[in-house]
């Protein structure tokens, strides 16, 4: 299958009393925004099943390596699963670039295809094999013993390894508002749409460079819902009860039937783990499909309080965070939320696949703890910069057979 997806510190309330909250902005790093998506594919019977091509310019292989320090190695502040794409957004830029770095694994599979060229491609068999788990335990002591080793900022504390759980490492990429050479030419739509998302910046590896970074892998991971007949069910009120079986909650789910000229849709917020709910066709007809689906799902996605990349930052308002050692990742979703034009360009990719095929099909957005479960992410970033990471997955179970 594919599957294309601190707090203010002392020094910082030292320097806040002795020189004043507007010079203590300027310890204060700026919010990088990082953005997932991406849709899993499943098939009449839960198994994987095709997602969207991929451009023929993306990788498949190992491929040359990036020059320059690692992030993970800078100083730190003393102050199918189909189509993931991962836009960055700036609160403010010291510099022309922002370095970031990224490791991205998939614990059902294996990386299939990526843009830019990967620094390292580690096979599936060693990156989820018991070893490379005891690797990563023994990784994530370390990382915590730095915060209170003195060498850690003196510049002088050992640099670490990159997660060996990861398959894919981008050990350095520059974000900068300019492609750092000439983007690929013969591009599928949804990439002419993508470059020209507002805000997002340029992710420029070695000698490429592309307006987001891209990654899909191959899982075994099967579809978490169950469709069954209910008690009552007859041939003119079709009625079932669709049941959560995985471990996390499904979120907006959308069970969809089109039959002829008829469509009939029925939601739900939210499924818990075990729990389930009666889809009766007969009782949820609609005369718009689109409104009751596309839109619906476009307002569930978008960020109400930022539906667009914001311009810059307010510290006033927002977290001031201090004393970052670029060392240690961000490796958990704070949320969920897109931008409207990302949202608006995973339904232009998808829609049809979601609501428009005959028959039945059931979307939902995985849970964001399921995501970092399944396909777990680092990302570094230097001391001017922290990380503010949302996922937004959606699953889509294709030609649905009603029991």
């Amino acid at each position: 299958m594919k599957y294309r997806m601190l707090t203010v510190s002392t020094a910082a309330i030292v320097v806040a009393t002795a020189f004043g909250a507007a010079h203590a902005k300027s310890w204060c790093a700026n919010p990088l925004w990082v953005h997932e998506w991406g849709v899993h594919a499943f098939g009449a019977d839960g198994a994987p099943a095709a997602g969207t091509p991929t451009p023929g310019y993306f990788h498949t292989s190992a491929e040359a390596t990036r020059p320059g320090v690692p992030v993970r190695e800078m100083p730190p502040d003393s102050g199918i699963r189909d189509l993931p794409v991962v836009h960055f957004y700036s609160g403010g830029m010291r510099r022309d670039t922002i370095p970031v770095g990224v490791e991205v694994g998939f614990t059902f599979g294996a990386a299939s295809a990526w843009f830019p060229a990967a620094d390292t491609v580690r096979a599936a068999t060693v990156a989820n094999s018991p070893g490379s788990a005891l690797a990563r335990t023994e990784l994530l002591a370390k990382r915590a013993a730095r915060a209170d080793d003195r060498r850690t900022w003196t510049g002088e504390a050992p640099a670490l390894p990159p997660d060996p759980t990861r398959q894919l490492v981008w050990s350095r990429l520059d974000l900068a508002k300019r492609p750092g050479g000439m983007p690929a030419g013969l591009i599928p739509s949804w990439v002419q749409t993508a470059r020209k998302i507002d805000g997002a910046l340029w992710v420029n590896g070695s000698n490429e460079t592309e307006r987001f970074l891209f990654y899909e892998g191959r899982t075994v991971e099967r579809v978490l819902l169950k469709l069954e007949r209910a008690a009552g069910w007859r041939a003119d009120r079709r009625a079932y009860t669709l049941t959560n079986t995985g471990a996390h909650t499904v979120h907006d789910v959308f069970v969809v039937h089109n039959e002829g000229d008829a469509s009939y849709v029925v939601t739900a917020p939210a499924v818990p783990p075990g729990a389930h709910f009666e889809v009766v066709l007969e009782d949820h007809p609609v005369k718009d499909r689109d409104a009751a689906t596309v839109t619906v799902l476009r307002e569930r996605l978008v960020d109400p309080k930022s539906p667009s990349p914001p311009k810059g930052y307010d510290w006033t308002e927002g977290e001031c965070v201090m004393g970052r050692d670029p060392a240690v990742p961000v490796e958990r979703a704070a949320g969920y939320h897109l931008y409207r034009a990302e949202a608006d360009l995973l339904l232009e990719v998808w829609k049809a696949r979601f609501f428009a095929a005959p028959g039945t099909t059931i979307v939902y957005r995985e849970d964001v703890a399921y995501l970092d479960q399944a396909m777990p992410m680092s990302l570094y970033t230097d001391m001017f910069n922290f990380v503010v990471l949302h996922r937004a997955g959606l699953a889509v179970w294709e030609h649905v057979v009603l029991p």
